[in-house]
């Protein structure tokens, strides 16, 4: 019995690293998507594409509202008390609820187009709007499943249906957008609006094809669960309380996530109705700034106000934001890798196991974090060039500054989060990202309205946001777990390791542009290439002689072991 509990313990493991790899596939394609589509449709194709997309967000974080991960739970529960019934009854009982909350979603979503178009004024961000939104819908028929598969302890279906729905996102939606563009005999504002519907076609068939395939999967391959084991199995719980039961797991689940996208609700609302504001109040600062392109012809004389908020709006959220993304994606997936160590060690008691586990997983995140946030401040300008094509690439780069330091905070943040959920303390995060969100609105209406920083104001809320929420949650940790770690290990080391690699990456970009030029893309591309060359090969020296990392460290990951072995031939780990 042993022998055949400790193998389903290693399938599990190994179904939950390619659930995570998969995982962590889809959020890099993701981001992936948006960088040829801006350099497709530019910073107004962008600034349409990301008022759709932020409205998107919240409404389908509504639509979820936390169920996936409540069954996931009560599901993976209930088959370890092999109450198979009960499982089978949860499916059902879900389904219900998920059909109802797609419906709506997707109402919510039509109703939002009019509302939020007639508060910015961004009417061209609206065809977006509507062909997005039944993959909300579409989205909650996946959640059905997807639940109930991880409840059960297969992953795949999981890990293939995501992979499905990004990569008709990024082959799909931008073969939609590429031909609506290069169709157009000349590419205006209203063919930018319509090539942004095109890439929202090509998320909305992802998410059909994703329903598709899992139909498919509990159709034919069903979930594992034999007619005799439903024999065995007790007598289910009412329908009532297994909803009253899902409805107490998903609410803080639902809260953590809903209060997270509604910074993008925010943005969209706030920054474009201030830049819009800002524009018409003061209009000298932004015709100085645009009278290249209102002589061209390029501006519109109608609605210029609109005109330049929808556009600085692509150039914070369409590029700079995108790159910034990069980090908290691949951190807070690596997170959540690293807690069900955790949750093993405090469900035991274990004191040390918890301030060993939390000091670890700390560290891991910080030296991942830093040196990718410090990246983007030390080679701003050089990204920017080299993966967009912005139209203000001055404006995107200081945007992308001050987003890469929020990327250094952001990156803890939601690894923060799933440890305060995995000691209990599932309410903790939510309070401390709500009083983020004043922070950001905050912000946002002081410096936005300011017409010598306008866009900018967007960023430094979010860099503020950001620093209290990682901040507030390591101080929420410590207090609740009742463990202090070695902040010197766990911060400062990885910290003082990425300043160098941001210092040297600087230094060999500043020498590379004095010696090959940055005007043509070749030179640009060879000396982004070379600064992040040397920050590598600076930043492996550093974490090796500060000893920041420890064979305990990467022991809190999943397939730790092996990548132990690869870290001792480098002389990396300690």
């Amino acid at each position: 019995m042993a022998t055949k509990h400790t193998e389903k313990e290693q399938s599990f493991l190994q179904a939950t690293v390619i659930l995570g790899i998969a995982t962590m596939l889809v959020k890099v394609l993701g981001a992936i998507f948006k960088i040829p589509l801006q350099r497709l449709i530019g910073d107004d194709g962008m600034g349409f594409y990301s008022t759709a997309y932020d409205i998107y967000l919240p409404i389908y974080s509504l639509a979820m509202a936390g169920f996936p991960v409540a069954v996931s739970r009560m599901v993976a529960d209930q088959v370890g008390k092999e109450r198979y019934r009960d499982a089978r009854r949860t499916l059902r009982v879900v389904a219900k609820v998920f059909l109802i909350a797609g419906t709506t979603g997707l109402l919510l979503m039509y109703g939002a187009s009019f509302i939020v178009t007639a508060v910015t004024g961004n009417v061209r961000a609206r065809p977006g709007m509507f062909v997005i939104a039944p993959s909300i819908f579409f989205c909650c028929v996946m959640s059905i499943y997807r639940g109930y598969y991880e409840g059960v302890r297969n992953m795949y279906p999981t890990a293939v249906s995501s992979v499905i729905e990004a990569v008709c996102k990024l082959v799909l939606g931008y073969s939609f957008a590429f031909i609506i563009v290069k169709s157009a005999s000349t590419v205006t504002l209203d063919t930018l609006s319509y090539a942004v519907a095109g890439a929202m076609l090509g998320i909305t068939l992802g998410t059909v094809l994703g329903s598709a395939y899992l139909i498919w999967c509990y159709t034919k391959k069903g979930d594992g669960i034999s007619n005799q084991m439903l024999r065995e199995s007790p007598a289910p719980m009412s329908q009532r309380k297994i909803f009253k039961m899902l409805v107490a797991i998903a609410v803080p689940v639902a809260l953590g996530s809903l209060v997270t996208q509604v910074s993008g609700l925010i943005d969209v609302v706030m920054v474009q109705g201030q830049l819009k504001s800002t524009a018409a109040a003061h209009p000298e600062s932004f015709t100085e700034m645009y009278q290249a392109y209102q002589a061209s012809g390029a501006a519109p004389k109608s609605g210029f106000e609109i005109w330049v908020a929808n556009r600085l709006y692509g150039c914070y959220k369409g590029s700079a934001y995108t790159m910034f993304n990069f980090v908290p994606t691949i951190t807070s997936v690596l997170g959540v890798s690293a807690i069900p160590v955790l949750t093993m060690v405090w469900g035991a008691k274990n004191s040390a196991g918890i301030r060993k586990n939390i000091e670890s997983i700390i560290k891991i995140i910080s030296l991942i974090a830093f040196p990718m946030g410090v990246g983007m401040v030390a080679l701003a300008p050089q990204i920017i060039q080299l993966l967009f094509k912005s139209s203000e690439p001055v404006i995107t780069a200081n945007l992308l500054r001050i987003l890469g330091l929020s990327a250094c905070c952001a990156g803890l943040s939601t690894p923060l989060t799933n440890m305060l959920q995995a000691i209990g303390r599932q309410g903790v995060p939510v309070r401390n990202i709500g009083v983020g969100a004043i922070i950001k609105i905050l912000s946002n209406l002081t410096l936005v309205a300011i017409p010598s920083i306008h866009v900018m104001g967007a960023a430094i809320g979010t860099l503020l946001c950001y620093i209290y929420i990682a901040g507030a949650n390591l101080f929420c940790l410590i207090r609740y777990s009742g463990t202090r770690p070695n902040m010197k290990a766990a911060v400062l080391r990885p910290f003082i390791a990425a300043a160098l690699c941001g210092v040297a990456a600087f230094a060999v970009a500043f020498l590379g542009q004095k010696l090959l030029g940055s005007a043509s893309s070749l030179a640009n591309a060879s000396v982004t290439c070379l600064g992040i060359l040397a920050a590598v090969v600076v930043y492996l020296l550093a974490v090796a002689a500060l000893k920041c990392l420890t064979e305990q460290d990467i022991r809190t990951l999943a397939k730790g072991e092996k990548v132990i072995a690869v870290l001792k031939r480098l002389k990396i780990v300690a």
